[in-house]
């Protein structure tokens, strides 16, 4: 007889990380391992490529924390291109000011849950990926 499998969601979420300044990447990382399985990468295409190869694999991630200014190209596009594919979960984060033109269009087509201005608080990045993949 074989063992029974659990009830419920036993499989800790899963983060992915994109920011392509590398001292930021490390830190959202080392805050969010603490409660998730985090996958970082560091550019818009390696993001697209990543997530792109785990839902092929049947792997899920269930946030992306992605930057707005990647050297590459811009989160709004990395965000809409994983949309195309059924994506997931986004929060985007931004020094920068974003036009408000360009924030609705992405809040309202749902291609982001969230924007949140940098500086940060990591207190309020866990807690808003908590609300987000609950």
């Amino acid at each position: 007889m074989e063992n029974p499998k659990p009830i419920g969601p036993s499989r800790k979420k899963v983060v992915m990380v994109c920011e392509d300044e590398s001292e930021l990447l490390e830190l959202y990382s080392k805050v969010l391992e603490s409660r998730y399985e985090v996958i970082k990468v560091c550019s818009g295409n390696d993001c697209i490529n990543k997530y792109l190869d785990q839902k092929s694999n049947g792997a899920n991630i269930d946030l992306l924390i992605l930057d707005y200014k990647l050297e590459d190209m811009l989160g709004d596009e990395v965000a809409k291109k994983i949309k195309e594919h059924n994506g997931i979960k986004i929060i985007l984060l931004s020094a920068y000011n974003l036009d408000e033109p360009i924030k609705k269009d992405l809040l309202e087509n749902k291609y982001i849950e969230k924007f949140l201005q940098k500086p940060i608080k990591m207190r309020q990045m866990i807690q808003e990926a908590m609300e987000i993949i609950c």
